[in-house]
């Protein structure tokens, strides 16, 4: 997908058709859903259905009205995303959070307060498992909100508002874009076209993961096992105090056959299992010896 997408955002004051922006380039859409903690779009489903018709993407968006209360924040957080749910909204997009002035939604909180509550109500959206975003105009993310810890904590997901002029635009002006950091859209004017609708431009691509990146663990190494020492040679010592006792040897395969005498030194060719013993082999003839009878004095 490309970063630079033009959306519209529409709300009930637009048509429940999305035709019209699809025709002049829009590629996304952001609809607004809610708004308080009971507030429903009621062209919202319409605009959506339209919009998947046109192959647009969807996006939506909340109008708060918790100023900076954490306890309201969370109430319409949990409405908010009652409605992305019974919409059907993919958890590939955006869940904005359009924080401003108007509908008694207070701005005048301390800067920490506010963005408490902001996100607060991000956090409900995110922990739903949706990609979550903030809207509000370059003025108040300047004065009001701590961007920082909203991008620290969510990545670059800002929905910037800064209308260079006004009148029906169709393309943004770069010289007077809001620099600011984590921005991801950018509201340039509210009558795209002509068409009466806000009028957006992606920064980067929304459709990709955006959050801040926890940093990843480095595996944990296995130890390397030990290497297992062969041994080389062997002893056999006295058995039962008595010098007439011997080792009974065994062939390859098992059988029995002459003796070994002890308190003699012996080179071992190679080890295995016979008859259920460890067995050493000595010497160069094809003679097995139960390793229980004798003392390792060197590895290889």
């Amino acid at each position: 997908m490309a970063s630079r997408e033009y959306l519209v955002d529409v709300a009930n004051y637009q048509s429940t058709s999305m035709a019209s922006y699809h025709n002049a380039g829009a590629k996304q859409i952001i609809a607004k859903l809610t708004e308080g903690q009971s507030y429903i779009n009621p062209k919202a489903h319409e605009q959506i259905k339209s919009a998947h018709a046109h192959h647009m993407f969807v996006h939506v968006y909340h109008f708060a009205t918790f100023s900076n209360s954490v306890a309201k924040a969370k109430l319409e957080g949990k409405h908010f995303v009652s409605r992305a749910k019974h919409e059907n909204i993919s958890k590939k997009r955006f869940l904005y959070c359009d924080w401003e002035i108007g509908d008694d939604n207070s701005v005048v909180g301390s800067k920490a307060s506010n963005t408490k509550a902001i996100l607060a109500f991000m956090k409900v959206c995110h922990d739903a498992g949706y990609k979550v975003g903030l809207y509000s105009s370059a003025s108040l993310l300047r004065s009001s909100i701590d961007i920082a810890k909203i991008i620290k904590k969510y990545g670059t997901c800002i929905w910037v508002a800064a209308y260079p002029r006004s009148g029906a635009v169709s393309t943004p002006d770069f010289n007077y874009f809001p620099s600011m950091d984590g921005v991801a859209v950018w509201q340039f004017t509210d009558n795209w076209h002509g068409l009466n609708v806000d009028g957006n431009i992606s920064l980067i691509d929304l459709h990709k993961d955006s959050s801040a990146k926890k940093p990843t663990s480095k595996p944990v190494e296995k130890p390397k096992p030990k290497p297992v020492k062969k041994v080389s040679e062997v002893y056999a010592p006295i058995i039962h105090g008595d010098p007439k006792w011997n080792i009974r040897l065994l062939d390859g395969k098992g059988h029995y056959m002459r003796y070994l005498k002890t308190n003699s030194n012996w080179k071992v060719l190679d080890t295995k299992v016979i008859r259920g013993m460890k067995c050493y082999r000595l010497g160069t003839d094809e003679q097995w010896a139960p390793a229980k009878y004798f003392k390792v004095t060197k590895y290889k």
